[in-house]
């Protein structure tokens, strides 16, 4: 392989990913301004106290319980998780367009989980909730000891 070969590898690379960049921006039509802030955390460790604290403070807030919230009660259906966390990605998606500072508290025990909200084009922190306090929901002590066996650590700064 020549010297030429080899920058010309690194500027189609370098082009490609500029373009996979700006087919980003283009599909989710992203503002400059916008940030996301993914929190993470089994439930009872804080996520929407601190996503309700940055609420405060102008970050528009979203997460997939409030999906199954019906006239101010927490209505629980585990047949419409796929649907609460389409709805959670998409008011998370319009926000951003609307160039929004936005908030996410989702589990994300996966790191893959997290994947659609990386991908939607904005800054983004992860905030990894670590508290150890009464969860909300009331998720039975099983399903919080499998969530915790199935928890993926973050390779981002917390």
């Amino acid at each position: 392989m020549s010297v030429f070969q080899s920058v010309d590898q690194v500027a189609t690379t370098e082009a490609r990913e500029q373009c996979h960049a700006l087919n980003k921006q283009e599909r989710y039509q992203v503002s400059d301004q916008s940030e996301l802030v993914l929190i993470r955390g089994l439930p009872g460790s804080g996520k929407s106290t601190m996503a309700k604290v940055l609420a405060l403070v102008g970050y528009e807030h979203f997460e997939a319980d409030m999906y199954f919230m019906k006239n101010g009660r927490y209505c629980y259906d585990r047949t419409r998780i796929r649907d609460a966390h389409a709805w959670c990605q998409q008011q998370t998606r319009e926000a951003l367009r609307a160039g929004k500072r936005v908030v996410v508290s989702n589990t994300f025990t996966r790191l893959q989980e997290m994947q659609p909200y990386l991908e939607m084009g904005a800054k983004v922190r992860v905030i990894e909730a670590k508290g150890r306090w009464k969860n909300v929901h009331g998720v039975p002590e099983e399903t919080l000891q499998a969530m915790e066996a199935r928890w993926e650590a973050s390779p981002f700064k917390t």
